[in-house]
């Protein structure tokens, strides 16, 4: 549980410090969302934290789901993506997703849309917390 908690603190500095942050890659692959880099390096076996909260600038940042990954390879091509439940995202919200490591933070930020239970990935821009 203090692995999970390090990770998450890590990634939310990292994320407010880092300039660059990395884009992640989302698709929608049967009932999972599927999250990937798509970096052109492979970056072999690590340690790296999943986690998902509502974008809401109003509030402190919550986790709604996490899953820490020990000596996994990290996923870079979407064959070896990491799966993340659907039904964990509630629908026509804005949620931002990270991917964090030790070294370096991937993130996306996006509604899932349910067009007549069709699920559609939309990309938040940055500042934004809404759907629209």
């Amino acid at each position: 549980m203090k692995r999970i908690f390090l990770y998450a603190i890590l990634g939310i500095v990292i994320l407010g410090c880092n300039q660059q942050n990395n884009d992640l890659n989302v698709r929608i692959i049967h009932d999972d969302l599927c999250i990937f880099t798509n970096k052109a390096k492979d970056y072999g076996v690590d340690d790296f934290l999943v986690h998902i909260g509502k974008v809401d600038y109003s509030k402190e940042y919550k986790s709604e789901y996490e899953k820490s990954y020990d000596n996994t390879t990290l996923p870079v091509e979407e064959k070896n993506c990491v799966p993340i439940p659907l039904n964990k995202i509630e629908k026509n919200k804005a949620y931002i997703i990270t991917l964090s490591t030790i070294n370096q933070t991937f993130s996306s930020n996006i509604c899932i849309l349910d067009k007549n239970n069709i699920f559609i990935i939309k990309k938040v821009s940055a500042g934004k917390n809404s759907c629209n």
